[in-house]
């Protein structure tokens, strides 16, 4: 199951209200508020995808005790892809957000934070890609037949994922 996400105007959170929307025209004030708005845009998606790869742990797991019996080694490779996932998971679950103190000497502009909330889109898609192999890997360990290609599918989207988070850092970091 595909997710789109779709931006309403700038921001995909919700429609904004009438007092919202007077915020964004206020001088001085519109440009915290926009930027409010797409860091919570960004803490959505981080949040959706950290819970899609929660959701491919918990199958891997339960893959991994089914297979326990009939093959170690294969319950070992996925129990080390499980810690990969988990990796992933806390990566993403405490990367930065664009957060930055008046006084700080970096400050996150408009254009980043947009570009860091394009960015995170792109983990949705591998996300769930991740969720469906997971669920392949649950079903056929049911019945001892885990395809060695699936594994190793899973771990190039995982590093797929560390790079696109490695991307938000640049941006950032203003690299």
């Amino acid at each position: 199951m595909k997710v789109l996400i779709e931006f309403i105007g700038d921001y995909m959170s919700k429609k904004l209200t009438w007092i919202e929307k007077l915020e964004t025209m206020i001088p001085g004030f519109s440009g915290y508020k926009k930027r409010e708005l797409i860091r919570e845009d960004d803490r959505l998606i981080r949040s959706y995808v950290v819970d899609l790869l929660s959701d491919a742990r918990r199958n891997l797991e339960e893959a991994a005790a089914s297979i326990l019996d009939f093959d170690f080694k294969l319950a070992r490779r996925i129990e080390d892809l499980i810690s990969n996932v988990r990796l992933t998971i806390d990566k993403l679950r405490y990367s930065e957000a664009g957060y930055a103190p008046h006084y700080s000497r970096i400050h996150i502009e408009l254009p980043d934070l947009k570009k860091v909330r394009d960015i995170d889109g792109k983990l949705v898609e591998l996300a769930e890609e991740i969720k469906e192999l997971s669920v392949k890997v649950l079903r056929s360990a049911k019945v001892s037949t885990v395809k060695n290609e699936v594994i190793l599918r899973i771990n190039e989207v995982l590093s797929k994922i560390n790079d696109v988070i490695d991307r938000r850092i640049k941006v950032f970091k203003g690299v």
